[in-house]
């Protein structure tokens, strides 16, 4: 039977997940930017409903956060705490990166005005880094936990879908095509079930104390 933490634990996950996925919200409440720009147009000052995508991304990133502490009080005396650390962390500044890039949006929004440069925005310039550093944090977390355990087809499940939707997302983004940005919607859906299934990936390479103990007790009545 599971703790009152590792419950708490993946509630906070669970949530954290659907939150990031604010995107299919653009359709309803700002169908213009959804359908030809990048999510973060939505975030954009004087987009309609922009306060709802920036509070999802806050509230998102600060679940995630809080679960990953949570993780680390429940993982930090197992063997595999070292590569856990890394993984949490990297997580943790996803949320951080996450956070920095809603609540200093860009003040253009591409495809639909002509947006100055970095050099004449420096919003632009920050919420590229902060969402360029959130995007790389996450996958590092993802590859530093499936790297302890190649073997789980969860952890190689999520690699090589988000390797494949990273990289047809950041093609889009540098060539934008105003049609929208489809493969954005599938990278960032995708990022919302690494955020839920957090709790499994880490217990796949670590198991609890209390499972390890039951597993030797099995194997003494074998």
């Amino acid at each position: 039977m599971r703790t009152a933490k590792e419950k708490l634990t993946t509630i906070l996950s669970l949530f954290a997940g659907i939150t990031y996925s604010s995107w299919p919200l653009g359709y309803v409440l700002n169908p213009k930017v959804a359908r030809s720009s990048l999510a973060s147009g939505l975030e954009a000052p004087g987009q309609p409903y922009n306060w709802v995508f920036i509070g999802a991304d806050v509230v998102s990133s600060v679940l995630v956060i809080a679960a990953c502490v949570l993780l680390w009080q429940s993982y930090r005396k197992v063997r595999m705490r070292k590569p856990i650390l890394v993984g949490l962390f990297c997580t943790t500044l996803f949320g951080i990166g996450t956070i920095l890039a809603a609540v200093l949006p860009e003040h253009c929004v591409p495809n639909l005005m002509v947006c100055p440069s970095f050099t004449q925005d420096h919003f632009l310039l920050v919420h590229g880094a902060s969402s360029i550093v959130a995007s790389l944090a996450l996958f590092i977390a993802l590859l530093i936990l499936w790297y302890q355990k190649r073997t789980s087809s969860l952890l190689l499940g999520l690699l090589v879908a988000y390797v494949i939707f990273g990289a047809i997302s950041l093609m889009q983004a540098l060539v934008p095509s105003g049609r929208g940005n489809w493969s954005q919607d599938y990278y960032m859906t995708l990022c919302s079930v690494l955020l839920i299934s957090l709790p499994a990936c880490v217990a796949v390479i670590a198991p609890s104390k209390k499972l390890q103990v039951a597993r030797v007790k099995r194997t003494q009545f074998t």
